[in-house]
């Protein structure tokens, strides 16, 4: 597990070209190392339960564990078989390889690691810390890609100006996508975290992470990184004493801002001038990226002021914050949310969110014409490719298919069309179900709200993105870490 999450990002063979196949066989190599290795201890466990007459009580055991989750992916599971049994291509709807590699194939193999993982993750918090470091680098990578330094000679035969391509992850996209899982997970962290040595590391990695926001292009990173800010919100909100860590990071983020405006403004500091998409120029432009710190230093004096008051008033104010600011975070995001399809309704096109608008299109028009079992259980896992083609070659207007078309850019619908009705549905129980868990079950709580702030933040990136492989094989670990962290409420 800490391997896959420290190499899978980093690892690359010849330049940009085979970066997705290159994250690919990171995640089938310690796939089946893992699955191998569990094979054969459960086997000498299974000769050994026998021998000792143990092996009813512990099956019966494992069953009394089981939670909601587990059965969710395993209905997934079957799903997927039977979309892979319908489909018209069997071979690339397994393999994925229409559909960056998300096919059959890593679906089935990550049901089977989630499974592992619930099973055997202990909860020994020292497996973030290869998370850590290993997401450092790639960060860093990033950084100096971004400012022209090509150490790792990624952009060879691949000019610098093409500038959809970053570290060694890949183009925005791929990049926008593991930002929003992991920079979420991190800002949660020091929660739990009790060693200061490791909490001034977490803090280090974030006013990285923060900074690499406002050098490269990564619109799709705030946006996965923002919604799952909601959650984290609301959770600091339920404890006053959470503030504080909120307030740090709210300060290193204007502090990240600062350096990047004085970058920004001097462009002859580095070899090649930065780059700003389009919400780091408004932030930079309009220097609000000094708010959250604004915020974080007012937060501190609220905290420091409240220690001073009166038991009665403390009390009081405490009460407020963490009863009813919480409920009405949660109304806000509400109102917000209605907002939002207001206007993705109301203002509709294919220019929409950088032509998004098109793949959404022809996806939801190629899934209305599909026949009944089409809807019921897809065209088959990663097949989108098969749908939008024939809708764009019969469309009313003219419309270059390109490789943009292979997957949705949005989770639900990508599901909607490849593993239909019963996929989709799926996909939204196994977003729902974790925040149902983490409500009913509060041991570990800290470390499952970290857990939680990531699975948030893929489900933000998945609206706009779609389900890359190395992404997905993070969401799948991150998801058997969280079931696992459920479990042993069950066993304590």
């Amino acid at each position: 597990m800490a391997l896959m999450f420290t190499l899978l990002p980093l690892y690359y063979t010849d330049n940009y070209y085979y970066i997705l196949d290159d994250k690919f066989i990171i995640f089938d190599i310690f796939s089946k190392i893992l699955i191998g290795v569990i094979c054969g201890t459960l086997i000498i466990s299974l000769i050994c339960d026998i021998y000792k007459k143990k092996l009813g009580i512990e099956i019966k055991a494992e069953l009394l564990k089981k939670n909601s989750l587990d059965m969710v992916m395993l209905l997934f599971l079957v799903a997927t078989i039977f979309s892979l049994i319908h489909t018209l291509d069997f071979e690339t709807a397994f393999d994925g390889s229409a559909a960056w590699l998300v096919g059959g194939y890593a679906l089935i193999i990550g049901v089977v690691l989630y499974f592992i993982i619930s099973r055997f993750y202990s909860g020994k918090p020292d497996v973030w810390v290869y998370l850590l470091f290993g997401s450092l680098a790639v960060i860093i990578i990033g950084i100096l890609d971004r400012f022209g330094n090509d150490f790792l000679v990624m952009h060879d035969e691949i000019p610098l100006s093409w500038n959809i391509f970053i570290s060694t992850i890949g183009n925005v996209n791929f990049w926008g996508a593991f930002l929003s899982v992991i920079v979420p997970f991190f800002m949660m962290m020091p929660i739990f975290t009790k060693s200061r040595g490791y909490r001034f590391f977490i803090y280090l990695f974030l006013g990285v992470a923060y900074f690499s926001l406002f050098v490269v292009f990564t619109n799709t990173s705030y946006f996965g990184i923002g919604i799952a800010l909601l959650f984290i919100v609301w959770y600091s909100l339920k404890d006053i004493k959470r503030l504080s860590n909120l307030a740090v990071e709210g300060i290193m983020f204007s502090f990240a801002g600062a350096i990047a405006e004085f970058l920004w403004k001097n462009p002859d500091t580095f070899a090649r001038p930065m780059d700003t998409d389009t919400v780091s120029l408004v932030l930079l432009s309009h220097k609000l990226y000094l708010l959250p710190g604004i915020v974080g230093v007012l937060l501190i004096f609220f905290v420091l002021i409240l220690d001073r008051l009166k038991e009665g008033t403390k009390e009081k104010i405490t009460n407020f914050v963490e009863k009813i600011l919480p409920k009405i975070w949660l109304g806000l995001i509400g109102v917000g949310v209605v907002a939002v399809i207001y206007y993705i309704v109301k203002n509709f096109s294919l220019e929409m969110f950088t032509y998004r608008g098109s793949i959404w299109y022809f996806s939801f028009q190629g899934f209305l014409d599909g026949d009944f079992f089409d809807k019921l259980i897809g065209v088959g896992p990663g097949m989108l490719d098969s749908v939008t083609r024939p809708e764009i070659e019969n469309a009313s207007f003219h419309v270059v298919w390109d490789y943009y078309y292979n997957t949705a850019h949005n989770d639900v619908l990508e599901y909607l069309v490849t593993m239909g009705v019963i996929g989709a549905a799926l996909r939204v129980v196994m977003f729902i179900i974790p925040f149902v868990m983490f409500k009913k079950n509060k041991t570990n709580e800290a470390q499952k709200a970290a857990v939680l702030a990531a699975l948030v933040g893929y489900m933000g990136q998945g609206f706009v993105t779609g389900p890359y492989i190395y992404v997905y094989v993070f969401y799948i670990i991150f998801l058997g870490a969280f079931s696992a962290y459920d479990r042993m409420e069950q066993i304590s």
